[in-house]
């Protein structure tokens, strides 16, 4: 018994010795380079790049979102801007993925909870507003009335951003009502009448 408990005494030692080793040497797995700023002064950036958290008003602003469904098939078309900091960092990044979350009505019935990932268009010419269309098809027809709601705007759906390895970095829920919310001003949502909801 008391052999069996110094061994593991021994291992734990073992172990938090290993630790405070690996504290001290860093760097080893997460190589940085020195990057210039304007001002002259540098810093220090990873020469991994994240999207992680960029994602986020005003850098990325979803100015109309449209869904329209046919029996077997939905739409969506999104237009969006983002800020000149996000326009770099995916000018350096390269890959970023949109997908679209379906709501219960419609997932139920067809049987796919999600679109397939569609790439986001990359960043060019200094233009900072873009469009992507995302679809998807199903074998069976959905009910009339299902595809009106879808029409007329009356389900929610949730946005996922996708790093480039397909990795959920942001997800916006009722991305359908996004284009009416102002930071400034509160959660505001318009409905169908006109009116706006807090």
């Amino acid at each position: 018994m008391i052999k069996m408990l110094f061994h593991i005494y021994l291992v734990t030692c073992f172990l938090l010795l290993a630790a405070c080793e690996h504290q001290h040497h860093p760097s080893s797995h997460h190589p940085t380079k020195q990057v210039e700023k304007e001002g002259g002064t540098k810093q220090t950036e990873s020469n991994h790049l994240s999207l992680e958290q960029k994602f986020l008003p005003p850098h990325f602003l979803v100015n109309q979102f449209a869904a329209n469904a046919t029996s077997r098939s939905i739409k969506f078309t999104i237009h969006y801007t983002m800020s000149e900091q996000l326009y770099h960092l995916l000018e350096r990044y390269q890959d970023y993925y949109f997908v679209i979350q379906y709501p219960e009505e419609l997932s139920r019935l067809t049987r796919i909870e999600h679109s397939h990932a569609v790439k986001g268009p990359l960043p060019s010419n200094g233009q900072l507003s873009y469009v992507v269309t995302i679809s998807s098809t199903w074998k069976k027809d959905i009910p009339k009335d299902l595809m009106d709601q879808i029409n007329h705007g009356q389900l929610r759906y949730n946005l996922l951003i996708l790093d480039k390895e397909q990795f959920p970095v942001h997800i916006f829920n009722d991305v359908q009502w996004y284009q009416s919310f102002d930071p400034n001003k509160g959660s505001n949502i318009i409905s169908e009448d006109g009116n706006t909801k807090r």
